[in-house]
This record gives C-alpha cells, sequence and structure tokens, in this order.
C-alpha cells in the first residue's frame, strides 16, 4: 500500500528515552480528557512486554506502560492491542517472542481484577499470525494510534514496546540501543490508522469489523507524508517501501544516506551502487560486524560481505581475486579499475518479483570487460581484497575499558535523500522486510524537516562537518572527511572514555563466504547466507 496525504507533519524521535516520554505525554492526554467521544489507544507490535517503561517528561515520573493503559481503560476509554503471535519453535527459545503472550496473559488479569468495577471496559488483544508461504515471517510492523478527542496521533518507529529499548541520545556503555521513530499529526494518521484496522480484522470471531476513529483534523505545517507497507498476505503482494526507496535513489542528485543494523536486499544495493558510479555519495550506517553487544550477527557480516563488495566495485581502486575456492593458498591476480570496464554484479536468476527464490548469494559474481575487450566474470567469493577510492561504509564504536568490543547497536531504520525526504520506519533494508515480513515505513517530504534530521542525527554521531554542511551537495565530501578523522582518533585512542563515533568500514570487517571463519561458523552464517539472502 501507498498513500500519499498533505496537511500532515512530524516530530522526529531520536532514540527510546525520547520516544517514550512523548508516548507518555501522549497517553496523558487521553487519561487528562476523560472519557468522551473519539478517545482510544491502538497498539501494533512485534514485540509488546509487561515491562516496557515510559520515562518522566516535564519533571514528573515515569510509569510502566500497562499501568498506563489500565489507567485508560479504567475511565472506560478503549483500548487494543495487536500483538505478533510468532512461530512456535521461535517463541520456545527466543525470549522476545514470549512477551506478546506474557502481555495477552497480563491483559486477562487486569480485566479480571476489574471486572464489574465502575466504568471499566475491558482491554482486548488479538495474537496476529502472518503469513504461511515462508518459513520465519513476521509482522514487524509497530504502531501506535491514539485520540484525546481533540487531537489524533500515530507513532511508527523501530522500537517495539520492552524495556530494552530505552536508551539516551548519548550512547555510553549503558545506553547502546540507537534507534527512531516519527510521531505524526494530520491526515496521514487516519490511513496509519486504517492500516492497524485491517490487521484487526483479521480476525473470524469478530462480532462486527472495527473502522477508524474519529477524523483527523488537518495540520497547518501542511507537510506532505507518504506510508508505503511490506505485505506478503496481500494479493497482489505490497512491496511498496522498496519501490519508494528505489525511486528515490533513481532520482537523487547527492546524496543517500540509510542506517539499520544491516544493508542485504539485492535490489537496494544494487541501484545503491548505480548511484555511486554515477558519482553519487552513498552512506550505509550498518552495525559493526565485530559487535559483540549482540549476539547471532554472523549471518548479517556474512550477507553484508557481498553489500560492501558491490559498492566497493562502484568506485573501484582495485581488487585481489583467487581462482578457485583455495582462495589466498591458490594464485591471486590484481585487477586495478582501469582493466575492470563495465563491471556489474550478476546476482544468478534473483528475481524480485518471486518471493523466496533461495538464489545462493555464494554464486553472486561480477562481470566486466578487460581493457582489452575480453569478457571476464569473477565469483564475488573468489574476491580476496578489494580497495574502493573512497569509504564504502561505515559502523559505531564505542570506547570502553571493559568489553572492548561491544559498542553501540543501531536498530533504526532511517534513510535521508538530498536533504529533501526522510524515511522512519519498521522496515530494515533487508531482504525479508523489503519481500515479505510486514511492515510500515513514512516518508516525509520536506527540505526543513530533511535538513533538521540530517543535522540531528549527523551531530548525534560525530560527524560535525556533515552534519553543519550548507547544503546537499556538500554533505558527502564533510562526511568523508569526518569518518576519516573520526578513524584516525580511534587508532591513536582518543576517543573519550564511552564515548560513540561512527568509524569507515573494511574489506576485512566481514566474514568472508570461503574463510575458515565461515566454515567454523557455518550453521549460524555460511549454511543460512548460502540459501541466499531470502530470509533476511
Amino acid at each position: 500500500m501507498r498513500v500519499t496525504r498533505a496537511n500532515s507533519n512530524a516530530q522526529f524521535l531520536l532514540d527510546g528515552n525520547a520516544y517514550f516520554a512523548r508516548l507518555h505525554q501522549s497517553l496523558d492526554g487521553v487519561i487528562a480528557a476523560g472519557v468522551g467521544g473519539n478517545r482510544f489507544v491502538r497498539l501494533a507490535f512485534w514485540q509488546i512486554a509487561p515491562d516496557a517503561f515510559l520515562p518522566g517528561y516535564g519533571g514528573g515520573a515515569g510509569a510502566l506502560l500497562i499501568d498506563k493503559l489500565e489507567a485508560i481503560a479504567r475511565l472506560g476509554i478503549r483500548v487494543e492491542i495487536i500483538a505478533w503471535a510468532g512461530a512456535q519453535v521461535l517463541n520456545n527459545v527466543v525470549p522476545e517472542m514470549k512477551s506478546g503472550w506474557k502481555t495477552r496473559a497480563w491483559v486477562q488479569q487486569v480485566n479480571n481484577r476489574n471486572a464489574g468495577a465502575g466504568a471499566y471496559r475491558p482491554i482486548q488483544i488479538y495474537m496476529e499470525s502472518y503469513g504461511r508461504r515462508t518459513f520465519g515471517m513476521s509482522t514487524h510492523q509497530k504502531i501506535v494510534v491514539l485520540s484525546n478527542g481533540a487531537l489524533k496521533e500515530a507513532y511508527v518507529g523501530g522500537m517495539n514496546m520492552a524495556h530494552k529499548y530505552l536508551s539516551s541520545d548519548v550512547h555510553d556503555p549503558e545506553n547502546w540501543w540507537h534507534d527512531a521513530a516519527v510521531r505524526v499529526t494530520g491526515l496521514i494518521v487516519d490511513d496509519i490508522e486504517g492500516e492497524w484496522v485491517r490487521r484487526w480484522n483479521k480476525q473470524q470471531a469478530l462480532l462486527a469489523p472495527a473502522a477508524t476513529i474519529g477524523v483527523a483534523g488537518a495540520d497547518p505545517a501542511n507537510l506532505t507524508i507518504t506510508m508505503m507497507t511490506t505485505n506478503s498476505e496481500a494479493n497482489p503482494a505490497e512491496r511498496d517501501i522498496r519501490a519508494g526507496l528505489q525511486a528515490r535513489i533513481a532520482a537523487a542528485a547527492n546524496y543517500v544516506y540509510l542506517e539499520n543494523y544491516a544493508l542485504t536486499d539485492p535490489s537496494i544495493v544494487e541501484d545503491l551502487a548505480t548511484f555511486k558510479q554515477g558519482g553519487g555519495t552513498v552512506i550505509p550506517v550498518v552495525n559493526h560486524p565485530a559487535n559483540t553487544t549482540m549476539d547471532g550477527f554472523e549471518a548479517f557480516s556474512y550477507l553484508m560481505y557481498y553489500t560492501y563488495v558491490e559498492l566497493a566495485l562502484a568506485d573501484l581502486n582495485a581488487f585481489d581475486a583467487a581462482d578457485s575456492w583455495r582462495g589466498r593458498v591458490g594464485p591471486l591476480t590484481n585487477y586495478v579499475a582501469a582493466n575492470v570496464v563495465g563491471a556489474h554484479v550478476d546476482k544468478a536468476g534473483y528475481n524480485p518479483a518471486n518471493m523466496a527464490t533461495l538464489n545462493p548469494a555464494t554464486a553472486y559474481r561480477v562481470t566486466f570487460n578487460t581493457a582489452a575487450g575480453v569478457p571476464t566474470q569473477i565469483g564475488l567469493r573468489y574476491i580476496w581484497d578489494i580497495a574502493a577510492n573512497n569509504d564504502v561504509m561505515f559502523a559505531p564504536k564505542t570506547y570502553r575499558h571493559n568489553d572492548p568490543t561491544k559498542w553501540t547497536y543501531p536498530h533504526s531504520k532511517v534513510a535521508i535523500i538530498d536533504d529533501q525526504y526522510v524515511m522512519v520506519g519498521t522496515s530494515n533494508w533487508t531482504y525479508r522486510s523489503m519481500q515479505y515480513d510486514g511492515e510500515i515505513t513514512l516518508e516525509i517530504d520536506d527540505g526543513a524537516f530533511a535538513q533538521a534530521v540530517r543535522a540531528q542525527l549527523f551531530a548525534h554521531w560525530q560527524m560535525p562537518g556533515a552534519a553543519a554542511a550548507g547544503g546537499a551537495a556538500g554533505v558527502g565530501a564533510a562526511w568523508l572527511l569526518d569518518a576519516t578523522a573520526n578513524q584516525v582518533a580511534w587508532a591513536g585512542n582518543a576517543f573519550a572514555l564511552s564515548e560513540t563515533r561512527l568509524v569507515p568500514l573494511a574489506f576485512d570487517d566481514f566474514i568472508h563466504p570461503i574463510s575458515r571463519e565461515a566454515w567454523r561458523k557455518s550453521f549460524s552464517s555460511a549454511s543460512l547466507a548460502s540459501i541466499g539472502s531470502s530470509f533476511f
């Protein structure tokens, strides 16, 4: 689904403390309004846990989300929750997958406790199943829609409803989770609520279908906001987030900035490489493959090897390639840029129109002509070193005395294009989020908003020159200078204690697909990646 509305407004919320504190304020607005028409709270989350905490604001105390929801229900105001039911095999082994069921148990307890108590309106919860055509599908949207009767608003972003998503925007070792969201008002809110209603109405036992409640009034800020979704249950499947990002990349003139823990979608990476070959600046910020804060990142390190190589080929200086799987044991051939003409990565029959094609990433190869006109093909897995003219990808590092490889983890799903468009949502820049998971992303089309987000976010990452750049044309060069300065500071132990900055990534930071490390971690990385990026 793709829908665009004017007469809307957006507030960028950087990191969990800002998000949850602002949500706390909105919920208190519902409580203060009391019972009346068009008052409600509707939530939908991949993970929703009873420990979700709302920091205080304006000098007030914090509170648990569940306590606020109970207080709202006791006023007789509608509270409705959608939680992903998960897959049973995951529910048994992944703690996050148990959270929704714990919240369901809390709903039952609180409804029983308040039965017959004055105006109390029972809280409703729907444990939603999603998708049956591909193992591992999830409904990954994170939505809050609420109204106090006078103002209808919505929240969309990377944060789930759980305590671990709290974090200051100063990423010291205690605040290592990085995330982002937007709070929106105006006409687009009705469309976001409509997506929530569509999901709620999947329930077969409903006595009557739900509908949107009230009408979101026009916001005088008059920003244009587009809502895009991924939904593989739709017929035809909705892959509008990918299509929307591809359109912006194709039309970009200066820079494309993307941040998330991973960048692996084959279509997006190919478009970024094309933009880069044409002279544009591509700025991907991802989780550092050596970061040990989160377990189980090996598969993404493996897959992002291919991302790094494809983007490096688009700005090539030279690469070394082996003639077989023996890698460095066998002979290496050096290819300089002048001897690599028309390089293109062939993705072995990858077709984004088909879901879960299971094409092996190990079959990706670069095709080109030599300077003498000889057609050449080299498997990406046979490249053993590559040098680009400029830095290719970037990741945060945090200076710590203890746990020296536990760094900030970027969970945000943000894109900024040419100081004009900002995308914020629930969708990772991965194949599964672009292709089949249930996702929602908002695009704000406004130059002043985009420049403000760029300034705030880049300063947050200790990229002062890029944050202060006078326009989109100056962002790329300033970014590269900042990244080099940060790398020099890291190498010289010049980070302040607990300070986080972005540094460039190198070829050797990623798990090479035919390295010993890949074989040692074959279950978690190589074997998963060998069936392709379809599940990531």
